[in-house]
């Protein structure tokens, strides 16, 4: 964590106060459209693989998303507003549980999956992927080095899906 994380975080927020419905609405929008295309991706792997690809692809998200919970309920990181005076622009009234982003975690790997299906596919989701961690850290909910383990992570459980 940075000595000085309010006036990193002034830094970068302030040129975008007045547009913070506008990171708050590419915030929902970019996390809505992961969730919306999980399902299909789903669908395609399973009309692509059959059963048992699909049941193992299913295994490997959904255990990296259970242990990534479980260790973010254990190590419960404070998020940024709540350990420094700051005014995020992404209303959250969560605490705790900052380390590692889940969201910046389940749009990487929903990534991957995408990767396995189609590579331009899959890097255009990666791409959005890193956009969902910077408008985590610029919306106040995350420190940096939150979005970072989430992204990380989650091409580590990603890269099993080619196992």
């Amino acid at each position: 964590m940075m000595m000085n994380y309010k006036r990193f975080y002034d830094r970068i927020s302030t040129p975008l106060r007045s547009y913070a419905k506008v990171l708050e609405g590419l915030n929902k929008i970019i996390t809505r459209t992961f969730y919306l295309l999980f399902p299909i991706f789903l669908i395609w792997v399973l009309l692509r693989g059959g059963w048992f690809i699909l049941s193992t692809t299913v295994l490997i998200m959904g255990g990296g998303f259970f242990l990534l919970s479980l260790g973010r309920s254990l190590y419960n990181r404070p998020r940024p507003y709540q350990t420094w005076a700051i005014q995020p622009l992404i209303k959250k009234d969560s605490l705790g549980k900052s380390f590692p982003s889940r969201h910046v975690f389940s749009a990487t790997v929903i990534a991957m999956l995408a990767l396995t299906l189609n590579p331009w596919l899959g890097g255009a989701m990666l791409f959005l992927a890193g956009a969902l961690a910077l408008l985590r850290v610029l919306g106040g909910v995350h420190y940096p080095s939150d979005v970072l383990a989430g992204y990380v992570i989650g091409i580590l459980v990603g890269l099993l899906l080619y196992l």
